[in-house]
Order: C-alpha cells, then structure tokens, then sequence
C-alpha cells in the first residue's frame, strides 16, 4: 500500500512539473557593490567607500505557481567589493576589497501582465558564500595585495557566509530574452569579531538573461 502511495505521489509531482511548463535560462551582467561598516573599521574622517563594479553571471529556473506568480531559484557568482581613498601628507592611498561568491536566490516573482512575458516584480531570500577574496592596496606607483583570510577568529578578515535578502524587477520579452534589475542587502555582520563593530554588503545588478523552451505564454 506505501508503494503505491509512492508512487502516485511521484506521479502526481511528474505531471505538475511537466504542467507547469518550467523553464530554465542564463543570465549576466553587472554588479555595483559596496559595504555598510561601523565600529573601528569604519572609514576615518575625510576619507570614504566608493563602490566596486564587478561581474555577475548565472544560472536560473523559472517555475509557475499561477497564472501571475512564480518561482525562480537562482544559482549566480557575484563580484563584490569597495574602494577607499585616503590622503595623508600629500600621498593618496587607495584600498581595494575584490571577493567573489557563490549566491543563491529564492525569488517569488509577480507577472504583471498575467502571463510569462511582460513586466515582472519579486523578491525573497538569498544566501551567499565567499569562494575567494583580495585585498589591494596601491599609492599609484606601488601596490601590495593579500588574500583576504576567511573565519571566525581575531586573525581573519571576513566571513565567509551572507544571508540576504534579494529584491527584483524586469521585463520579459515572449521570446525569451529577459532585462532585470536587482537589489541584493545583506543582513549577516560578516566581522569575524562583533565587538570590533558591524560590516554588511549590498549591490545593485542588472542584467541580461535567456529563458528556454517555450515562447512565453500560458
């Protein structure tokens, strides 16, 4: 009797995931990065964070929950970072942080226009994972880099994973080209210490993408 409950559920899964009509694309573009810092990290007086733009690219399934909601889990490597310019006794010196990571977003997506083409708006969680990072450090002349050291204790620089929250808007076009635009804001304090103060990331994406199978209507 178990088998047979097993196997009609799988049945029945099968059947509403070929009715759905799921599509899978690619996607790449751009990402302008920079991180919010308190504490004794923070930027000293006269001195700022400018943001990084970095490369954005990935892969994504768009799953159809109604005829106006979707589900679009996404896995995307993402290049975040920040500049810092100090002047000190007539010498600029400009830090750089350059980290790469592995994200994944779980959007719920809005089709305004009922239908798979159109406009589209959504948002939902995400959680990223640093793959590789870089400190640079250059007064226009010279410059010294050092890998960015990755943990949880007094020695390193960052952690490694980021919980987010992710928030996006676009148009899909029938054939299956797709333009988006996406705000990421992290929520994780990725100090390795929390005394030594608080120090989040968030970007601004845009991006050009490619559904497949289909053309986009219900």
């Amino acid at each position: 009797m178990k088998k047979l409950i097993t196997i009609a559920i799988a049945c029945m899964l099968v059947h509403t995931a070929v009715d759905a009509q799921t599509r899978f694309g690619i996607n790449a573009g751009a990402a302008f990065s920079n991180y919010t810092i308190t504490g004794d990290n923070a930027p000293d007086q006269g001195s700022g964070f400018k943001s990084r733009t970095g490369f954005t690219a990935g892969v994504m399934a768009d799953v159809p929950i109604s005829n106006y909601l979707s589900f679009q889990p996404a896995a995307n490597f993402v290049q975040k970072g920040f500049k810092e310019t100090e002047t000190d006794n007539g010498t600029t010196l400009t830090a750089s942080l350059n980290v790469d990571h592995l994200e994944v977003p779980l959007n719920f997506v809005l089709n305004t226009s009922g239908s798979r083409n159109g406009l589209f708006i959504g948002a939902g969680p995400a959680v990223s994972y640093a793959l590789s990072g870089q400190w640079k450090i250059t007064d226009g002349t010279n410059s010294i880099s050092e890998k960015v050291k990755f943990g949880s204790t007094e020695d390193d620089d960052l952690k490694r994973l980021d919980l987010e929250a992710n928030f996006i808007a676009g148009f899909r076009f029938s054939q299956g080209l797709t333009i988006s635009a996406n705000y990421n804001l992290g929520l994780s304090n990725l100090t390795p210490v929390s005394a030594d103060g608080s120090m989040k990331s968030h970007y601004f994406g845009i991006k050009a993408g490619f559904l497949f199978g289909g053309t986009g209507k219900k």
